[in-house]
């Protein structure tokens, strides 16, 4: 642990609230460092004090999933890597956006587009870090639109940014895999998912908007086959999602049990989903295209992190991404969906230390 005299530093482990006086709004965040004591290992020197040069801050989706998948995911990343010359450890800063947990809701449902509402949160947190810009910033998934849009909006406050199976506000491509090399299970799932976005085409505006979940999380069959398929509870919405995770992964049999133990037994707030992907998807935006116009303003070293198999959020974002970013660099792991850490774990923090190893 850190000297007592460091407990109330913004970055001692633990969660942390503050709040911004513009905005009038709470915001929660959480930060894991290394285990001071591992079993059958001798004591370390004590730690030093909390640092911002070994910060990564992790934007966590503002669906509702919450950050306790990527706590868990992403805490290989606490670990020393000597080989790459690294001699302190990484401190993982996990920032919940408006609406998760301790992070409170804005006055209106429409304060909620993932650019430029939850990404000029980023820039709270900046201030209250006391940061001129943040050594490395990530995000996965829906957490990833938002953290490319605070690079795009604030192009010198981002020195390294990390895009893990991201969306691109204003691209859609729920990719369905038709290689030969999948697995039965997959090879079926997208079969199905291709009939039920299909059918998603033709519905009117409030069905969209009550069922976003074919956006994000595709569903396995035809909405009448699929259990409470306009759920209007939290538990509802939970059960739903539960039911459709088979559909993130190359080999769903083998690693969807990793993502639910990795979950635990969060329920899901249905308000954080429907208000991001009502102002994301619905048009809602002032400038629908404005993230994909602004690839070119990002100024921070990227790494692109997709996987072939994923059919939540498709090559083509990944694609779009590295050829607008000046400063990018692309990977593609075959044989993967949606969470790389989880399906090709080792090749997956090879290539983040290394890239977190590079000069900014």
């Amino acid at each position: 642990m850190c000297d007592p005299k460091e407990e109330n530093h913004p970055l001692s482990p633990g969660p942390h609230t503050f709040t911004s006086p513009t905005k009038n709004l709470t915001f929660e965040y959480i930060i894991l460092h290394p285990p001071t004591h591992q079993p059958n290992r001798p004591p370390p020197p004590p730690p030093p004090p909390p640092s911002s040069k070994d910060l990564i801050v992790i934007q966590c989706p503002a669906w509702g999933i919450g950050s306790r998948y990527l706590q868990t995911g992403l805490a290989p990343l606490l670990e020393l890597d000597p080989e790459k010359g690294q001699k302190t450890p990484y401190t993982l800063l996990f920032f919940h956006p408006r609406g998760t947990d301790n992070s409170s809701r804005p006055r209106s449902s429409t304060e909620m587009s993932s650019m430029p509402h939850l990404a000029s949160d980023l820039d709270d947190l900046r201030e209250h870090l006391h940061l001129l810009r943040f050594p490395v910033l990530m995000g996965h998934s829906n957490g990833g639109a938002i953290v490319l849009g605070y690079a795009e909006m604030h192009p010198t406050r981002v020195s390294k940014l990390i895009l893990l199976n991201h969306q691109l506000i204003g691209l859609r491509d729920r990719a369905v895999s038709s290689s030969s090399s999948s697995s039965s299970s997959s090879s079926s799932s997208a079969a199905a998912t291709s009939a039920a976005l299909k059918d998603d085409d033709d519905d009117d505006d409030e069905d969209d908007l009550q069922d976003k979940d074919l956006t994000q999380h595709p569903s396995p069959s035809t909405k009448k086959k699929t259990p409470n398929p306009k759920p209007t509870t939290d538990k509802s919405f939970t059960a739903s999602v539960q039911s459709r995770w088979s559909l993130y992964f190359y080999n769903p049999a083998v690693y969807v049990p990793s993502l639910l133990a990795a979950i635990g037994t969060r329920i899901m707030p249905i308000w954080c989903y429907r208000s991001v992907y009502g102002c994301d998807e619905n048009q809602e935006l002032q400038h629908p295209q404005q993230m994909i116009t602004g690839l070119e303003r990002v100024r921070a070293k990227t790494l692109v992190i997709s996987g072939r198999d994923d059919l939540i959020c498709g090559l083509k974002i990944a694609e779009r991404s590295k050829e607008g970013i000046p400063d990018s660099k692309m990977i593609v792991y075959d044989r993967c969906g949606h969470f790389p850490w989880i399906e090709r774990e080792k090749r997956f923090f090879k290539d983040i230390r290394e890239f977190l190893a590079l000069r900014s």
